[in-house]
């Protein structure tokens, strides 16, 4: 009875953020991964029983980042005013409750109206930025920690979820499979959204008093993953900064390349001579060998600087990309999967480097306006992709193209600075 009572004892002492944390995890890890990884699984089927182009199926896709770029400053602005909380159980819920909707429609165009309307904004409203809003509420010192975990978890999903999802797809069809994911989405979502609460503030915490406070740097330092300015930006300091620009940028960029290649990541490794299933288990790599690079990248985060390391991965990156299309063969897949894990290992750090630079209280209306950018680029992206094959055949002159804009996130990554200008002293974030 006493080793029970201490055990109690030593759970009420935990910093409850890390509970927050554990609750933000877990929705990555299952549903969020199904919506972020998993559905290019569903590409190919989707293609071949409607009977449509490569330009129709990456519209749906497209059109989905869209959706998030329109819809990410509304969110942003909802999740820096109101309780968390909320908004991750009503869009949860309503991203599965659409799968099972998806799972029965038939017409091309009912199929956008469900997937985008309906899926989309559950699930980028929902399991979004709203995850990374909160962990940079209840985290300042280990800042990069709590978001290195969250957004890992989205790729371990991915890796464990993305083999499953296939074999689902081969042995029983993809509708089904599509039905029974809503239905677990629906399922996880209510009781673990209850367990994430709004900020430290909202239940009388002080950072300080639990070790999250960091003493204030020079306004001149320049911000590593491990710092913060220790100054909350509003959001008309910060879109006066140079910096905030670069990173806008540079995320967009990121994100656009990266969020085109993950949807049509199976068909360009059938391009390149796998099977299908075989395309689905090397995606499933990509993300098993991310994992590692994820934390030790963003774990390391904690010492070095988040700007070099983010410019070093999207170098890595444009230079995979750049292999994957000249150089013929299968076998060059797998040290493409080796450099675009090196680069999602750095992406950790992305968001890390704004709350370090431009502090809490905007955090998530900033990231949404950021959204606004790389959301029409995701849309683009995979639009792009997909005409280019239906004109071509063939992806060779489009990834030159991506590998291109890797090279320049790269670059604005790398000049990305601490604005020297200084922001108010911070605010509690209730």
């Amino acid at each position: 009875m006493a080793s029970i009572a201490g055990l109690r004892q030593r759970m009420r002492d935990v910093y409850p953020g890390w509970w927050v944390i554990g609750a933000c995890c877990f929705l990555a890890l299952f549903p969020g991964a199904i919506f972020s990884y998993g559905f290019p699984v569903f590409y190919i089927p989707i293609r071949d029983e409607l009977m449509l182009t490569d330009t129709q199926v990456s519209l749906i896709f497209a059109l989905s980042r869209g959706e998030a770029g329109v819809g990410g400053p509304l969110v942003g602005w909802m999740v820096d005013r109101f309780d968390s909380r909320p908004i991750v159980l009503v869009f949860g819920i309503m991203s599965g409750v659409g799968l099972i909707i998806l799972a029965g429609v038939d017409g091309y165009w009912l199929f956008v109206l469900i997937y985008v309307g309906v899926v989309s904004v559950g699930n980028n409203s929902g399991f979004g930025q709203t995850f990374l809003a909160v962990t940079n509420r209840w985290f300042v010192r280990r800042r990069a920690v709590g978001m290195t975990l969250v957004i890992t978890c989205y790729t371990v999903g991915g890796a464990m979820l993305i083999p499953v999802l296939s074999r689902g797809v081969d042995a029983i069809g993809w509708r089904d499979v599509m039905l029974y994911a809503g239905i677990f989405v629906v399922a996880v979502v209510i009781p673990f959204a209850l367990l994430i609460r709004r900020s430290p503030e909202s239940m009388g915490i002080d950072l300080a008093e639990v070790g999250e406070a960091v003493e204030q740097t020079s306004p001149g330092a320049a911000a590593s993953s491990a710092q913060s300015s220790g100054r909350d930006f509003t959001v008309r300091e910060a879109l006066r900064t140079p910096t905030y620009w670069f990173i806008l940028l540079a995320s967009a960029f990121r994100i656009s390349v990266t969020s085109g290649i993950l949807v049509h990541a199976i068909p360009i490794m059938v391009w390149k001579g796998t099977s299908e299933q075989t395309g689905a288990d090397l995606m499933a790599m990509l993300f098993f060998v991310s994992i590692p690079a994820r934390l030790l990248i963003g774990f390391s985060g904690l010492r070095l600087p988040g700007q070099g390391v983010l410019g070093i991965g999207m170098a890595i990156g444009a230079v995979s990309l750049l292999a994957l299309d000249l150089v013929a063969g299968v076998w060059i897949i797998f040290p493409f999967v080796a450099g675009l894990a090196i680069l999602e290992g750095a992406s950790v750090l992305n968001w890390v480097l704004v709350g370090n630079i431009f502090g809490r209280r905007s955090f998530a209306t900033l990231t949404g306006i950021i959204s606004v950018f790389y959301s029409a680029g995701m849309m683009l992206s995979p639009l792009f992709l997909g005409w280019m094959v239906d004109r071509t055949g063939g992806y060779t002159e489009s990834l030159l193209v991506l590998a291109g804009l890797y090279a320049v996130s790269a670059l604005l990554f790398a000049i990305a600075r601490q604005p020297r200008g200084a922001g108010p002293a911070p605010q509690p974030a209730r």
